[in-house]
């Protein structure tokens, strides 16, 4: 019963329960099932948390981030050239931070923040290692570095049982040996001199490929049996395996790729051929029918649709005639779609057995409760499992789909403009050029996308992109401006293009994509206006208010999503609620590279002031939003939706991705998704990176910036702990 009582719900609600709760969101809709009923079923299966379980989901979050920024303040402060700073006390300091986590660890033993310490303290050896080699140049290579700190990992990682510290040590073996294989001879002079068959590269290669597939098969096997045996063992985690195979496959894909797009002369791998062939194989047969995997599956196909690609590509590759580059455009289109269509028909399936990567019986158990609970009655329970297939897509078909669907639009395209270029009519472009043809690709696209079909379905939304993109694409043509508001008039004119194509396509996958760039080009339309029109002052604090409004509606939308869904706005929620933080991550990307993308393609700066704008816009909206809804009595994360808005909006002062990513993280636990965690945790990271690199600050500043952010984090973590409680009440504490 461990699954169901809600003390057994930590950090993260079970798997069964997120997909279970997504089933019976479905039920909104079609009125069999009210708002106040899925509250309160949603508050049961831990989707929306309770004190209590905010309490277990921060704790950890906040100090494993925390812990993170001092690793990465202590490597900033190691890389800063603090000359003036005794050799000793370098070490002493880089060690004092080891010892530190370790005494951590000692003391809090098999708590989740001794956890979060020995995966800081295995990332801190490697700050300790690059110090000594700062310090006394011994000359060795980069990939000993990583080589004797991966020494250290492996220990740590056994020792831990946890799959964060056993990535990192796979991570940096990979590193240490890309590192490596760089500093083999490549040629037949440099083998000779060498005198040393065992370093001719393409043996290391192959040595180093099956090295690879021998690690994700002992895993795989050891992840089954924990399937099997021990269910809440650690062991039995997919995500390892799948990044594991991800990466085997890119590395096969990009040479068997190669090997396809040189014919003609260059150094061959056909035995990795072969195993890539062989690879295809054994993986469908085992996660087809042994150990069914979809997203195994997913991974399979994306590699067979890019290698298909290059071989389509190779085979035209000196034709110059239009028709032979139609044909093989109508091809490369073609076979995107039909390998996305075998996954649709994969999916379909699976799912006909039994829901993918859960355990049936669990399942059963849990809806058994649900009723006995009077949540559920019989008849849900039978409309729950005769849902449609289609709209129970997991996340990595969707983006597989949703890239596939992106490579097919752009063939689209440009069969479109071969076509225009083959009648003549791009001698004298004009609006009707391309608005004509992409109006009867909308035509079309709406005709497939409404269709029950799978595999009609997925052609429709390659359609619908190019549509869209060819509609933009000729109102662009027509304007005739100066740098300076030709990005004003371009995301006006983007604006209503995007709002009707998003109404007209019953899609929502489209739909995302939709809101998702019309958020973006919002805001980017209003700062150029502003801009050109009113003070630099004035200008930001109207790009602020409008923010603000952006991110008051977003909240409202998450705090009403289950009346919204059992009106007529049904379609438009998920769009909404994933929608707009997608722009608005965008948006925070743009404000950190703006100085980069000003010098590369404009010769003024035009978004120099759009990281400040957008910053007080984010917090107000945040503070606005929780006050707004305290005042309804109807806060999203209970007692600490205020303090969570004045510490995210602050944060968003300084820096909005941040404070934006921080919120994210607080949503992904309020929507119970592990996806929209791990998006939210890499948009994090990988803001952070950016901002970093464009911070035009010293060294030394960063350092203390992050030392000093990790113990506010570590702070708020004891925060957490005193004011929230401990004890899990009811069911339905939180309904």
């Amino acid at each position: 019963m461990r699954e169901l009582a809600p003390d057994g719900i930590t950090g993260m609600p079970s798997r069964t329960a997120e997909y279970l709760c997504r089933q019976i969101a479905r039920l909104l809709k079609g009125g069999s099932l009210t708002p106040e009923t899925c509250q309160r079923i949603f508050a049961f299966c831990g989707i929306r948390p309770s004190d209590a379980q905010w309490r277990q989901f921060l704790i950890p979050v906040l100090s494993c981030l925390g812990l993170l920024s001092l690793v990465a303040g202590a490597v900033f402060f190691i890389a800063w050239n603090w000359a003036w700073l005794p050799k000793m006390a370098k070490f002493a300091l880089a060690e004092l931070l080891i010892v530190a986590l370790a005494v951590i660890v000692w003391w809090r033993w098999y708590s989740t923040l001794a956890r979060n310490a020995l995966l800081a303290t295995g990332l801190s050896f490697g700050a300790l290692f690059a110090l000594y080699g700062q310090i006394y140049q011994t000359g060795a290579d980069s990939w000993e570095l990583f080589r004797a700190w991966l020494y250290v990992l492996l220990p740590l990682a056994l020792i831990a049982r946890q799959n964060s510290l056993w990535f990192c040590s796979w991570l940096v073996a990979n590193l240490a040996f890309q590192l490596y294989y760089n500093t083999l001879p490549s040629s037949l002079l440099d083998l000779a001199a060498s005198d040393s068959l065992a370093r001719l590269p393409t043996t290391v290669l192959y040595a180093y490929l099956a090295l690879l597939a021998a690690c994700l098969i002992v895993r795989e096997a050891l992840a089954w049996r924990a399937i099997t045996h021990q269910p809440e063992s650690w062991l039995a985690s997919r995500w390892f395996s799948r990044v594991m195979a991800g990466f085997l496959l890119l590395q096969l894909t990009a040479i068997v790729a190669g090997n396809l797009s040189d014919w003609a002369g260059g150094d061959h791998l056909p035995y990795i051929t072969g195993g890539w062939v062989i690879t295809l194989l054994a993986g469908y047969y085992l996660y087809r029918y042994r150990y069914p995997d979809l997203c195994m599956l997913t991974l399979g196909i994306a590699s067979l649709t890019v290698v298909g690609c290059a071989l389509i590509m190779q085979l035209f590759l000196l034709a110059y005639d239009t028709g032979d580059l139609f044909l093989t455009g109508i091809l490369l289109a073609f076979w995107v779609a039909v390998n996305g269509s075998i996954l649709l028909k994969w999916q379909r399936k699976l799912v006909e057995k039994g829901p993918i990567d859960l355990v049936p019986a669990r399942l059963t158990l849990l809806t058994d409760t649900l009723r006995q609970q009077g949540l559920l009655s019989a008849s849900q329970v039978e409309e729950i499992k005769q849902r449609g297939h289609a709209s129970d897509l997991p996340w990595y078909l969707r983006l597989a789909l949703s890239v596939g669907g992106w490579v097919a639009a752009i063939i689209i395209l440009l069969l479109m403009i071969l076509m225009l270029y083959a009648t003549d009519l791009l001698e004298d472009p004009n609006a009707a050029t391309l608005i004509i043809p992409s109006l009867l690709l909308a035509a079309i696209a709406r005709g497939l996308l409404s269709s029950q079909r799978d595999g009609k379905h997925h052609l429709g939304l390659a359609w619908a992109i190019a549509a869209t993109c060819g509609l933009i694409t000729g109102v662009l043509l027509q304007i005739q401006s100066n740098d300076v508001s030709f990005i004003m008039l371009s995301s006006l004119t983007a604006l209503p293009i995007l709002a009707a194509m998003a109404m007209a396509m019953p899609d929502r996958t489209f739909r995302f994509m939709a809101i998702t760039a019309l958020t973006f080009f919002l805001v980017l339309a209003g700062y150029s206006l502003t801009r050109i029109c009113l003070s630099p002052m004035a200008a930001r604090l109207v790009v602020s208010v409008l923010v603000a409004a952006v991110i008051f509606l977003w909240t409202w939308t998450v705090s009403h999503q289950l009346s919204l869904q059992a009106g007529p706005y049904a379609d438009a929620v998920h769009p909404l609620l994933y929608g707009i933080p997608c722009g608005l991550m965008l948006l925070s990307f743009l404000g950190i590279n703006a100085a980069y993308l000003t010098d590369f393609l404009w010769s003024a700066s035009q978004f120099s002031t759009l990281q400040s704008a957008t910053g007080p816009g984010i917090a107000a909206g945040l503070v606005l939003s929780a006050l707004s809804q305290k005042r309804h009595n109807q806060p999203l994360f209970s007692i600490i939706t205020l303090p969570a808005a004045l510490i995210c909006g602050a944060a968003a002062l300084y820096a909005p991705g941040i404070g934006l990513g921080l919120w994210l993280i607080l949503m992904a636990r309020y929507q119970g998704s592990l996806g929209l965690l791990v998006v939210s945790g890499s948009f994090m990271v990988l803001y952070v990176i950016g901002w970093y690199y464009f911070l035009e600050v010293i060294l030394l500043q960063k350092s203390l910036l992050l030392l000093v952010s990790g113990l506010v984090l570590l702070g708020l973590a004891w925060g957490v702990k005193k004011v929230l409680p401990a004890q899990i009440g009811g069911a339905s504490e939180n309904a």
